[in-house]
């Protein structure tokens, strides 16, 4: 009659050393994600922006994003959701001055997210460390009178903005392939610096209609009465610096994407 030898203690911690080992293994490989994604804004489209991003996994819970924006030519007076805004707002003057402003913008965006729940991958609540660089090209129809003459003077802007901030969002993965990425809330801050011109006979005018003219153009771009263009107004027309603050808002943002 044959007896069975029982393991040892030692190879007893052993061997369930090993099948816990086996059991981990196995679970991380099970535990697959897709690790790309490109989406589209949908909401930018209402503005007239044409808005990409592209987001890979770093990590189990961290990605990286990247994103271009790029609006066409636009006069701001004629986008439908700025108009129905404004009606609501009944503010005539804003109106005017809005459909007096042709611009196109193209903005690039890097942005590290940090995900929290208990799924893989690039999905759940987030928090976005972003940077952003924006170019913006303005045109604006700059009417100014004086007692005696009114004047038409275009002015042509070339503005470039840097700065940095945080948003707060959330994503989803359906059916494995695609996703939603929902923008909940975020702004940034940063410098915006460039260069203004608007050419025009301007010999006409007294010195001290120059220095009203100078005024008034220095006024129109101001936040808590702080100006933010400093203007030469010469006989041949205006030129100006812009140094302002980089200041935006992300938010409400809706992305439709596809998930590799």
């Amino acid at each position: 009659m044959k007896t069975t030898k029982s393991l040892s203690p030692s190879k007893k911690a052993y061997l369930a050393i090993f099948l816990a080992l086996l059991s981990v293994t196995s679970m991380a490989q099970v535990e697959t994600y897709p690790k790309n994604s490109f989406k589209i804004n949908l909401s930018s489209l209402a503005l007239k922006n044409y808005n990409f991003t592209y987001e890979r996994s770093l990590a189990r819970k961290v990605s990286f994003v990247a994103g271009y924006r790029s609006m066409p030519s636009t006069n701001l007076g004629q986008i439908s959701f700025v108009n129905k805004a404004l009606d609501r707002m009944d503010n005539t003057s804003l109106k005017d001055d809005l459909d007096q402003i042709t611009t196109s913008n193209k903005t690039y965006t890097g942005e590290f997210r940090f995900y929290g729940g208990k799924h893989a991958g690039a999905r759940g609540i987030y928090l976005s460390l972003y940077g952003r660089y924006s170019k913006f090209n303005v045109d604006y129809d700059y009417a100014y009178s004086t007692e005696n003459k009114d004047y038409a003077i275009p002015i042509s802007s070339s503005l470039k903005g840097l700065g940095g901030g945080l948003m707060i969002g959330a994503q989803w993965l359906i059916a494995k392939r695609v996703t939603f990425d929902w923008y909940v809330i975020g702004a940034h801050y940063g410098s915006l610096k460039g260069d203004a011109t608007g050419i025009a006979d301007l010999s006409s005018m007294t010195n001290e209609e120059k220095a009203d003219l100078k005024d008034d153009f220095e006024g129109k771009v101001s936040i808590a009465d702080k100006n933010y263009f400093r203007a030469d107004v010469s006989n041949n027309g205006i030129t100006a610096k812009p140094d302002a603050p980089f200041i935006g808002i992300r938010g409400l943002g809706f992305n439709l994407g596809i998930a590799f």
